[in-house]
Formats: structure tokens, C-alpha cells, sequence
């Protein structure tokens, strides 16, 4: 199924990322064990989830403890894109700015909890809805998001089944003919 999918620069940032800090597995996919490899302290406190850089290199990072822990794990993937990825503070930033580094993060999140190198060696059930489920139990994800990252295989495994075809349909005539 997943033959034609083309990852996104985001996902490949976050494939590069599991791939230097040796994450192969889904069991090997919590807060402690990317914050341990990635040398980040973890504070679990009943305010919303933020990250810092305390000093060059030395980095932080609060957990809403009011969250369930499989939303936890989203939020702490979610900040984990701004130490890694983002610089700045948003509060003084243009507002374009903070919306695009915010969708940024919410990218990153939906690929890290889920990577596509994992996947790729997962049997998925052929049913849609069993194919969920089965995402969201084995990767210890809300079920929307589940749903989300299947939706956008999917759509990528088309796009790229479409692109394929029309690449060997051009091969197969010789190149594009140009009317001039």
C-alpha cells in the first residue's frame, strides 16, 4: 500500500531525528525515552504544556498534568518541533508567523507519534475503521489522530500512484511532445 507514498520535508526532519537518536519501535515512542535521548527535563505540572531553552542546549519542558496521557504524548511532541525546530518568542512575533510555526509543530507531532518507517513494516486490517483503531492502539494515540494520519497515507499513496502513471505514460511516448 505504501509504495508510492512521498514524505512531506517535516517528515523526513523527524525520520532523520528518529534515526540519529536510535527510535525504532513503538514501544521505544514515550516522554521518557525521547526526552532522555534527547537530553530534555520533563516537568509534569497542572499548567498548559510549553518548552524552553533554558541556555544554549540545556532544554525543558512542562506536561499539562491535567491531560490524559496519550494527549500528554501529543503535547509533549507538539512542543518538542518548537526546542528542535523554532526560535523566538512567539508572543512578540507576527501573528502569520506563530500560525505557521504552530502548524509546523502540529505536523511534526502527527509524524513523530506515528512514524512512516514504523508503519511501513505493520500488516494493517483492510478495513478502514479496524485500520484506526489498530494505529491508534499500537502507536497509543486519540483515535482522531489516528484517523488523520491514515487519511493523509492515503492521500499521499494515491497522489503518488497518479504521478507514477503518468510518468511511465510519458516514458512510454517518448517524452513530452512540445507544440511549437
Amino acid at each position: 500500500m505504501i509504495e508510492h507514498y512521498k514524505m512531506t520535508r517535516i517528515e523526513e526532519f523527524t525520520e532523520r531525528l528518529y534515526e540519529k537518536i536510535n527510535i525504532k519501535n513503538t514501544y521505544q515512542l514515550t516522554i521518557e525515552e525521547i526526552a532522555n535521548r534527547l537530553n530534555i527535563w520533563i516537568y509534569y505540572t497542572p499548567m498548559r504544556s510549553k518548552a524552553l531553552e533554558v541556555r544554549p542546549g540545556m532544554f525543558s519542558l512542562n506536561i499539562d498534568s491535567r491531560l490524559q496521557p496519550r494527549e500528554q504524548w501529543i503535547e509533549f511532541l507538539h512542543e518538542l518541533c518548537h526546542l528542535l525546530r523554532h526560535a523566538g518568542n512567539q508572543t512578540i512575533m507576527p501573528e502569520e508567523f506563530t500560525q505557521a510555526q504552530e502548524a509546523e509543530a502540529d505536523a511534526f507531532a502527527i509524524y513523530a507519534a506515528m512514524p512512516i518507517s514504523m508503519i511501513k513494516t505493520m500488516a494493517l486490517p483492510e478495513r478502514c475503521c479496524d485500520a484506526t483503531t489498530y494505529l491508534a492502539d499500537e502507536f497509543k494515540v486519540p483515535i482522531d489522530m489516528a484517523e488523520q494520519r491514515l487519511e493523509q497515507i492515503r492521500r499521499r499513496v494515491y497522489a503518488g500512484r497518479f504521478f507514477a502513471s503518468v510518468e511511465k505514460q510519458l516514458e512510454s511516448k517518448g517524452g513530452i511532445q512540445h507544440a511549437y
